[in-house]
C-alpha cells in the first residue's frame, strides 16, 4: 500500500514537525495553518505464526470527569503508571530483550488505555462543538483541547511509553556523535493471504495488525505508536485518527436513543463505545506504517537530567523508500502531477521535459497580486536531465512521511529537544546522500515558504542541498511548461537530489 506525505506545521526550533500520509485507508487531511515561531537499515521483524493476540483491553476511567462522563459509565482498571514502576536500564544503556510477558501485557494494556483516553477526549471535544460546523473547523478545536490535555497528562503518556522499551529493540547509539540514542523498526511484510477475499482496506489493515500483534515485539511496537500518536498531538495536527472517522461516529449516534443532545452523557457514553471498538482495529495514525515493508520508524531518546533520571522521548521520524515516480503518485489529491503528466506512460514518452521551479523564499506568498513572484520566473525554467531521469528509475529515492514531537512545546524548549528532532532531520538527509539517494516531501501549510525558510532550509538540514520549490513538466522544448492549479492548492516540494 502506497502512502504519500506532506508537511502540516513546525515550530522554528524543530520542537514540532509534522506529516500526514493521505491514502485509503488513511483519513484525508486538508492543509493546516502552520506553526511558525520566531522563537520558536536495522533487520526486520519476524513474525511468528501464532494466533493473534485477542485486543480485549477495557477503556480506562483514569480521567472519566474530563470526558463529562459519570465514573460507572467506564471500566474501574486503572492502568496508569508513575515513574516509581519504571524498571528500565540507565537512560543511556541498551535495554534488555525482555522475556516477563507479563510486564509487557501490563505496558501494552496501559499504554492502549493511555491513548483510547485521549482519542475519545477528542472525539467529544469535537462532538461538543454547535451545529454542523466545518469538520475541519471542529477537528482544530479539538486539537487544541487535546494538547492541553497532553501537556496535563505528559508525565504518564511517557511513563507509558518507556515502559515499552524492553521489547522495542535494543537502542543505539545515533551514529552522529550527538548524546542521544535511538530505537528502530523496519516495516514488515504481512503474508499476502491476509488480502484474500478482502474488498475493505480498513478489515485488510486490522488482520494485518492482528498478524503483527502476534508477536511481543511487535505488540510492544503497537502499543507504542498508540501512545505516541496520543503524545505528539498538537493543536495544528492531531495523529488520534487513522481513518475518517467523524461521519460514521455521527451516523451511528444518530440512530440511538438518549443521543440527540450533546451534552447527554449517554451521546459521550455511546462515542467511547464506539471509539474503543474501533480501537481494537487500528490505533492512532501510526500503525499503519508497520505493515508496509519498505517504511522505518526511529525514536529518538533524549537522556535524562540529570543522568540518574529515565529517557526523554524526543521524536518519532518515519521515512518511506521507493521511486520517485510512486512516492509522487502516493500523495495522492496532493500529488504535484496534474492531468496527462499523471500518466506514467506520458512521462516515459520521448521529448518530456521536467523542471524544478525554485521558491523565492523571503518573499510573500500572499496575496495573489505578489505570490507570482513568490518563486522563479517561468521564463528562467531549464529541462532536468537528472530529475526526468530520476523520475523514470525505478531507483529508491527517501520519502520523509512523519516527523513528530514527542514532548509538550514547554518541555521540548526546557530540554532542548529541538536539537534532537533537527539532528535526526538533518540525519535522513546525510545518510540520503552517502546512499546516492534523493530526499522528497511536501509541504502543508498555508505558508511553506515560510515554513522551508525556518526550519528545512536552515543549517544542518539543508547542508547536501535540500531545495524548495514546484515541479514543472512540458512535453517538449517546443511546447509551453504545463498550466498548474490555482495558488492556493499547489503542492510546494523539498527535494534534495541525489
Amino acid at each position: 500500500m502506497g502512502f504519500g506525505s506532506f508537511l502540516t506545521s513546525a515550530a522554528d526550533d524543530c520542537s514540532l514537525a509534522a506529516f500526514v500520509a493521505d491514502s485509503s485507508p488513511v483519513q484525508k487531511k486538508r492543509l493546516l495553518e502552520n506553526d511558525v515561531h520566531d522563537d520558536a537499515e536495522p533487520s526486520a521483524l519476524k513474525v511468528a505464526k501464532t494466533k493473534p493476540v485477542e485486543d480485549d483491553s477495557p477503556l480506562a476511567s483514569t480521567r472519566a470527569s474530563s470526558f463529562g462522563l459519570p465514573s460507572e459509565h467506564l471500566s474501574t482498571s486503572e492502568h496508569s503508571l508513575t515513574d516509581a514502576e519504571i524498571s528500565l536500564p540507565g537512560p543511556l544503556e541498551h535495554p534488555i530483550q525482555c522475556q516477563d510477558h507479563g510486564r509487557l501485557d501490563s505496558a501494552v494494556e496501559a499504554a492502549r488505555c493511555m491513548f483510547t483516553e485521549a482519542w475519545v477526549a477528542f472525539a467529544i471535544e469535537r462532538d461538543s462543538q454547535p451545529g454542523k460546523g466545518d469538520e475541519a473547523e471542529r477537528e482544530d478545536y479539538a486539537s487544541k483541547a487535546s494538547e492541553l490535555m497532553v501537556a496535563e497528562r505528559y508525565e504518564e503518556m511517557k511513563v507509558a511509553l518507556l515502559n515499552l522499551l524492553p521489547w522495542l529493540g535494543p537502542m543505539q547509539p545515533d551514529g552522529q556523535g550527538k548524546n542521544y540514542q535511538v530505537v528502530e523498526f523496519s516495516g514488515c511484510h504481512p503474508p499476502r493471504h491476509l488480502k484474500k477475499g478482502q474488498d475493505d482496506s480498513h478489515a485488510v489493515l486490522k488482520a494485518e495488525l492482528d498478524w503483527l500483534r502476534s508477536e511481543p515485539r511487535g505488540r510492544a511496537w503497537e502499543a507504542c505508536c498508540a501512545v505516541m500518536a496520543a503524545l505528539s498531538t498538537r493543536t495544528e495536527k492531531s495523529w488520534l485518527e487513522a481513518n475518517d472517522v467523524c461521519p460514521h461516529l455521527e451516523e451511528h449516534l444518530s440512530t440511538l436513543p438518549g443521543c440527540k443532545s450533546k451534552k447527554s452523557a449517554q451521546r459521550k457514553l455511546e462515542i467511547c463505545k464506539f471509539l474503543e471498538k474501533e480501537a481494537s482495529s487500528v490505533r492512532g495514525f501510526f500503525a499503519h506504517y508497520m505493515v508496509s515493508p519498505t517504511t522505518n520508524l526511529r525514536i529518538a531518546f533524549a537522556p535524562g537530567v540529570p543522568m540518574s533520571m529515565p529517557a526523554l522521548p524526543a521524536s518519532l521520524v518515519i521515512t518511506n523508500r521507493l521511486p520517485l515516480w510512486d512516492a509522487l503518485v502516493s500523495l495522492d489529491g496532493d500529488c504535484p502531477l496534474k492531468g496527462e503528466a499523471k500518466s506514467r506512460t506520458w512521462c516515459m514518452a520521448a521529448g518530456r521535459q521536467f523542471a524544478f521551479q525554485l521558491a523565492n523564499i523571503g518573499v510573500p506568498e500572499r496575496p495573489a497580486a505578489v505570490s507570482r513572484k513568490a518563486r522563479a520566473a517561468g521564463s528562467t525554467l531549464q529541462h532536468d536531465a537528472k530529475l526526468l531521469k530520476l523520475l523514470r528509475s525505478k531507483k529508491p529515492v527517501v520519502q520523509l512521511e512523519v516527523v513528530a514531537a514527542l514532548a509538550p512545546r514547554d518541555v521540548s524548549k526546557q530540554q532542548g529537544l529541538g536539537e534532537v528532532v533537527k539532528a535526526e532531520l538533518a540525519a535522513v538527509m546525510q545518510e540520503a546522500k552517502r546512499r546516492g539517494e534523493a530526499v522528497v516531501f511536501c509541504l502543508g501549510s498555508a505558508s511553506p515558504h515560510l515554513l522551508a525558510e525556518k526550519v528545512y532550509l536552515r543549517k544542518p538540514i539543508s547542508d547536501n542541498g535540500l531545495r524548495c520549490g514546484y515541479l514543472r513538466w512540458r512535453a517538449s522544448a517546443d511546447a509551453p511548461w504545463a498550466r498548474e492549479t490555482e495558488w492556493s492548492d499547489r503542492t510546494t516540494l523539498c527535494l534534495q537530489m541525489p
